[in-house]
């Protein structure tokens, strides 16, 4: 009788440590979200962030990629979070990190950073001397983001990681607009989307721009449209408006490109 009473106390011991070690598992867990979520950035009210608009969400980017009629792209941010205050991401045009644009943003500004050379090598790339503003981080709820006018446009070219040469882009003037319900067609279809104008190779008063690139940038699901024109006329296009099952297995080797 003695040895069952023990045994039958034992067990409640065992019971009562176990739901112990769970109530202080969960509450781990759940000052980690607290603390994690408290890390996150927010803008003021009547703002939003623009880095949903530029960076494919998380749910999607896990394990999707936008694919079309040219090069996929997969989206890698650092810290994979939506969002945090700083960081940096890669459209990546290849599983490989074959192709590769570099992005980054904190508090008051989302940035161009590089972008690659040669596509056999992506030990090769050009990375602007600072980084350039494209937008603020935070924009209008139903408005554009103020016009971001760059002077200092120069950028180093790399090879094997090291740069060994550089140029320059003029100057620099970046618009990102309101945002409006479009149709990317394919599996996005309709979408809120904000067109990012850069333009590069203008005169010292910043105008006079010999070329623009267009970014569409469907909430939720960053850039499915791009369009590059010269002297106002459209030269090249590309969609990428399909969302495919699989994920992007490297990043650009040079930690030179992106820190």
């Amino acid at each position: 009788m003695i040895a069952y009473l023990h045994q039958k106390y034992a067990l409640s011991l065992l019971v009562a440590c176990l739901v112990v070690g769970a109530v202080a598992l969960a509450r781990e867990k759940h000052d980690k979200q607290a603390s994690s979520n408290g890390s996150l950035f927010s803008c003021p009210a009547g703002q939003e962030d623009a880095m949903q608009y530029f960076v494919m969400r998380k749910d999607l980017r896990e394990d999707h990629y936008l694919s079309g009629e040219a090069n996929p792209s997969y989206t890698r941010i650092f810290p994979d979070v939506d969002f945090a205050a700083t960081g940096y991401w890669f459209w990546l045009k290849s599983p490989e990190a074959h192709g590769f644009d570099i992005k980054a943003f904190d508090e008051k500004y989302i940035y161009i950073r590089g972008t690659e050379l040669e596509w056999k090598d992506n030990r090769t790339f050009k990375r602007k001397e600072q980084d350039n503003a494209l937008s603020t981080r935070c924009v209008p709820v139903n408005g554009a983001s103020p016009t971001q006018r760059v002077s200092n446009a120069r950028f180093n070219f790399y090879e094997n990681c090291k740069p060994y040469k550089s140029s320059t882009l003029g100057t620099i003037v970046d618009d990102l607009d309101a945002p409006e319900m479009m149709d990317a067609g394919g599996d996005i279809g309709e979408v809120s989307t904000r067109v990012l104008h850069y333009r590069f190779n203008c005169d010292k008063h910043f105008e006079n721009c010999k070329d623009e690139e267009q970014s569409f940038l469907g909430k939720g699901y960053g850039r499915w449209k791009w369009v590059h024109l010269k002297y106002g006329e459209v030269v090249k296009t590309t969609v990428v408006n399909h969302i495919s099952k699989g994920t992007a297995h490297a990043i650009p080797p040079c930690e030179s490109a992106y820190k």
